[in-house]
């Protein structure tokens, strides 16, 4: 972890929090750079949301420090840490303008007028709503809303910009939008931002590195590729798309290559796991590794199903096979790439054995 004394970090020493015999958070550690956009990302009861409480100055935490520029911000009052906060729910004031709202938290500040006004116009310029100055938010629409939130939290310039499921009242296609919208804001004014969610796919589409959080703990940190491909552990690789799992016995390992014993046969693949020393492990293959037909030679793993469901998405075709009685597979295929065969054929498929991973 990076030295508290660096300089534009946030770092996060032991953060925990318990509410008498529950703990909401286990203690953490974590260096958040200057300029990052880290999302926080699991499901629901993960820790996600207190961890950016306590970042907050919203909920003390029960252990730890938290410091940042150097300095130790564990206790600071929420006012004092000038953070921006952004929400599901956008808050905004409805008796006021689009341009009074976004003016709010700089007449809490006391700027001149001048340049109080000569920000509002500037920052609504960057969100594309200087046409909706003088509308007030009942004549907006909900992605225009979200975007006047975002707008009053920008203004006034804030070093970290704190996120909490900013998009989760928004439809589908409204929400991917506002994904490149943040995407944009954030490179533009190079502010770091720390974003709640979980949505796996948000949290890829918008994230320099990624946290995921699970039963209160942090999993994995990382990039949104090396998080994808190279998952440390098992909820890591299911939470963060699709994975087909094989589970098993790991029975020999030579560096970073282990191989696993499974009811459908023994395979290969990169051993990324924490605890190496486990036993009890599972293959990982991404869908969109997976081919059709026998495996051509020995870089190859393969196995047989039975072909249940043929699924058409658009840009691809869905194959889902059942090995067994409980253990299903999805392969990702070409529509344009030829015929596919039929519900119920017995169906051979293959895989890299370098595009496997073997996880705990």
């Amino acid at each position: 972890m990076a030295a508290a004394s660096q300089q534009g970090a946030l770092v996060l020493e032991g953060l925990s929090k318990r509410y008498g015999t529950f703990t909401a958070l286990e203690p953490t550690s974590l260096t958040i750079e200057d300029g990052e956009f880290l999302t926080l990302l699991g499901p629901s009861g993960s820790g996600k949301t207190t961890l950016l409480q306590m970042i907050s100055g919203l909920t003390d935490p029960s252990e730890g420090r938290l410091i940042f520029n150097g300095e130790d911000w564990t206790h600071r009052p929420v006012n004092a840490r000038g953070m921006g906060l952004v929400f599901q729910h956008y808050a905004l004031f409805p008796h006021m303008t689009v341009a009074e709202n976004v003016a709010f938290p700089l007449e809490m500040r006391k700027l001149p007028s001048a340049e109080m006004k000569t920000r509002v116009e500037e920052t609504l310029r960057k969100v594309q709503l200087d046409q909706f100055a003088h509308r007030f938010p009942k004549e907006l629409s909900g992605g225009q809303q979200q975007r006047v939130a975002l707008a009053r939290c920008l203004v006034f310039r804030p070093k970290v910009i704190l996120m909490d499921e900013p998009l989760g009242a928004l439809d589908k296609a409204l929400r991917e939008h506002m994904q490149l919208e943040i995407r944009r804001l954030h490179k533009e004014y190079g502010t770091t931002i720390i974003y709640v969610t979980h949505d796996q796919e948000e949290a890829l589409v918008m994230s320099d590195r990624i946290c995921v959080m699970n039963h209160a703990r942090v999993e994995q940190i990382g990039a949104p590729s090396q998080i994808y491909g190279n998952p440390e552990t098992l909820f890591a690789a299911t939470f963060i798309g699709h994975s087909n799992v094989l589970s098993g016995e790991k029975v020999s390992s030579d560096g970073d290559v282990a191989t696993i014993r499974t009811p459908f046969g023994t395979f290969s693949g990169k051993h990324t796991a924490r605890d190496r020393s486990a036993t009890d492990v599972s293959l990982i293959i991404r869908p969109e590794q997976m081919r059709l037909g026998s495996a051509p030679g020995d870089a190859f793993d393969g196995v047989t199903g039975r072909l249940t469901d043929l699924i058409y998405v658009g840009a691809e075709t869905r194959l889902l096979l059942t090995l067994g009685s409980d253990t299903s597979l999805t392969l990702r295929h070409d529509p344009s790439a030829g015929d596919l065969p039929s519900i119920g054929d017995e169906v051979a498929v293959h895989w890299p054995k370098t595009a496997a991973r073997i996880v705990t």
